[in-house]
């Protein structure tokens, strides 16, 4: 397979995808997509299989070294077997958006890259990648935490719902040097309103707030400034969680 990258810079258009090339050449600015591109690979000599990096290496050494940039994979062309297999592979990598077709298509990659279900699974495995967890960390509580309804907002209500004591939680993942079930609560909240401000970017703070239930935009603020440090304008021109995720992460954990 031929398989190079390139940057997909805001606004996330057909026009903004940088030049294709080696991973090594990358030098990608805060929140860029990293689009991986594979093909099949031509009949020459000159190409070799050994020049090319599995799918899973290359998306865990990006994540590695640009922890902020969301990677998608878009496979323009190739024959089924070709497309089943990288399709595998970026699953089994916990890859948020796989394109198809000719011309990588921004708006599948805005819905597929603000999709919140399976955010648990990607968290823990973007993690780990990015050097924040290590290798095979798996946390039940963590994943229940993530994965818990945006309505549930405290430790007390998902355990009742679990049947299990908040403070068994709490031991649970000081004992593995994790952060507080609060915190993992709160970034799972504020996942899904970024999340939502994300697909409708072209909405104004005043419009979104009001749709989300808030008050103010004020509101908003305070909550993506505890969690992530930014204000909500940043967070609605970013695209993904990676960005979200490496700012979180870095005020928590070493890499």
């Amino acid at each position: 397979m031929d398989t190079q990258v390139g940057c997909w810079k805001a606004p996330y258009s057909a026009e903004t995808i940088a030049r294709f090339g080696p991973s090594k050449d990358l030098s990608p600015a805060g929140g860029d997509v990293l689009l991986i591109r594979s093909r099949p690979l031509p009949a020459s000599p000159s190409v070799t299989r050994a020049e090319c990096i599995p799918l899973t290496e290359l998306v865990r050494d990006l994540r590695a070294r640009f922890p902020g940039s969301p990677v998608a994979l878009w496979i323009p062309d190739g024959p089924p077997e070709h497309v089943i297999e990288l399709v595998r592979a970026a699953t089994s990598a916990s890859v948020r958006a796989i394109l198809g077709g000719p011309a990588a298509d921004p708006g599948r990659l805005r819905d597929q890259l603000t999709y919140p279900q399976g955010l648990s699974t990607f968290v823990m495995r973007w993690a780990s990648d990015a050097g924040y967890l290590p290798p095979g960390t798996v946390q039940q509580e963590v994943h229940a935490l993530l994965d818990a309804p945006p309505s549930v907002r405290t430790l007390q209500r998902l355990a009742i719902h679990r049947h299990e004591a908040a403070r068994t939680w709490r031991g649970r993942l000081q004992q593995f040097g994790l952060p507080t079930p609060r915190a993992w609560l709160g970034l799972s909240h504020a996942l899904h309103i970024a999340f939502f401000m994300q697909r409708n970017s072209n909405e104004s703070l005043q419009r979104l707030s009001e749709q989300l239930g808030m008050q103010t935009v004020a509101q908003m603020s305070q909550q993506f400034k505890r969690v992530f440090g930014i204000p909500p304008g940043d967070v609605r021109d970013l695209l993904g969680a990676e960005p979200l995720l490496h700012r979180w992460f870095s005020t928590r954990l070493r890499r």
